[in-house]
């Protein structure tokens, strides 16, 4: 499976799906990653800020706090889950406003140069027509407007996630275990991301990777219900109920070298990229 048809398949996952991602993985796995973000974006209070692949609003809620009641935030998804979600979040006391759209990257429901900033947070590596949705961002920016992106380095600089891709090889084939491996970290080359940004226009760009840790309480049987969020959902669903034990046990076996009492701990590297127009 290629990133843009991981991306795809994610974006038609079930609400109840995209729950357990909003209440599993964003606060220890995206919140952090925001952060740096954001901060590495220098927003002002009263700039106006574009999140592209928004999901539950992980970065545009952080945006909205940056920039003030006197700001602007939108966010931009093609996922109705992601968005019901991120929408039914009540607003933090002084943030801005944010107005949320469901659209794809490459066709963005914005005005020409109209933001200060653009985000985008693990999001670029599952879009079809990955030059066409930078220069969307690049043209919905003003100019001297700032871009932020991240995306996921090699699966190996995420031990828990690998270990997770070794159960799927083990309990149900290679085929699966790599189109696993193929989503997220389909674009892990942090010399691709700046090849691609230069390509779009954007000047300045610099790149760097960095780690961050993270926890999942719950163990492993925890892990395992993220996958009702990813590219291959369907057919984890479709297993056996024997084949469903089977991968449960495997990924148990695979992550006891990062648990400890029912948690477990990793890390995971990104390549983070900022640019100006």
């Amino acid at each position: 499976m290629s990133s843009s048809a991981w991306g795809a398949s994610f974006g038609a996952a079930s609400l109840s799906a995209m729950e357990v991602y909003d209440e599993v993985l964003v606060p220890s796995l995206f919140i952090p990653w925001a952060r740096l973000l954001v901060d590495g974006l220098e927003l002002e209070p009263g700039d106006s800020v574009l999140d592209v692949a928004c999901g539950p609003g992980s970065v545009t809620r952080l945006e909205a706090a940056a920039v003030g009641g006197h700001g602007r935030v939108t966010g931009v998804d093609l996922s109705p889950s992601m968005l019901a979600i991120a929408r039914a979040k009540p607003a933090e006391p002084g943030a801005a406003a944010i107005e949320y759209f469901e659209a794809p990257a490459d066709r963005l429901p914005v005005p020409d140069e109209s933001f200060d900033a653009a985000t985008c947070q693990q999001g670029l590596q599952f879009f079809p027509d990955r030059a066409a949705a930078l220069a969307e961002l690049r043209r919905a920016l003003r100019p001297g407007g700032r871009i932020a992106v991240a995306l996921w380095a090699e699966i190996e600089q995420a031990p828990l996630f690998a270990a997770l891709e070794a159960a799927i090889r083990e309990a149900a084939g290679d085929e699966l275990a790599d189109r696993y491996r193929g989503g997220p970290w389909g674009l892990a080359s942090a010399d691709e991301l700046r090849r691609l940004l230069e390509q779009a226009g954007f000047d300045d760009v610099r790149v760097t990777r960095e780690s961050l840790p993270f926890v999942i309480e719950g163990g492993a049987a925890r892990l395992v219900s993220t996958l009702a969020a990813s590219g291959i959902a369907a057919e984890l669903e479709a297993m056996s109920a024997a084949e469903k034990q089977r991968l449960g046990d495997a990924v148990a076996r695979n992550v006891e070298v990062v648990a400890s009492d029912g948690t477990l701990h990793s890390e995971a590297a990104a390549n983070l990229a900022f640019a100006r127009r």
